[in-house]
């Protein structure tokens, strides 16, 4: 039975845990797109898409260590939905 996200409390555990998930979907895309050799307008797009990947990797990761320390000075409960 999956939580209902309208009750959810947001803790640093919370967003590590979303870090790492992040970066390992990341990882595994990339991985993914570096197994498909095709000619040259694939290859370049698929180029991009890493770069696109690896970039957004790189601000998520950023705004979630951000929320992280906020939590962390927050004494670990900082947002509740409900």
């Amino acid at each position: 039975m999956e939580k209902d996200p309208s009750d959810y409390t947001v803790t640093q555990e919370s967003v590590l845990k979303l870090i790492h998930e992040q970066k390992r979907m990341n990882r595994e895309m990339i991985a993914e797109l570096e197994q498909i050799h095709g000619p040259f307008p694939i290859s370049h797009d698929i180029q991009y898409i890493k770069v696109l990947l690896d970039s957004s990797n790189t601000h998520i990761v950023q705004d979630l260590m951000s929320v992280s320390k906020q939590l962390c000075n927050c004494g670990k409960h900082i947002i509740h939905y409900n």
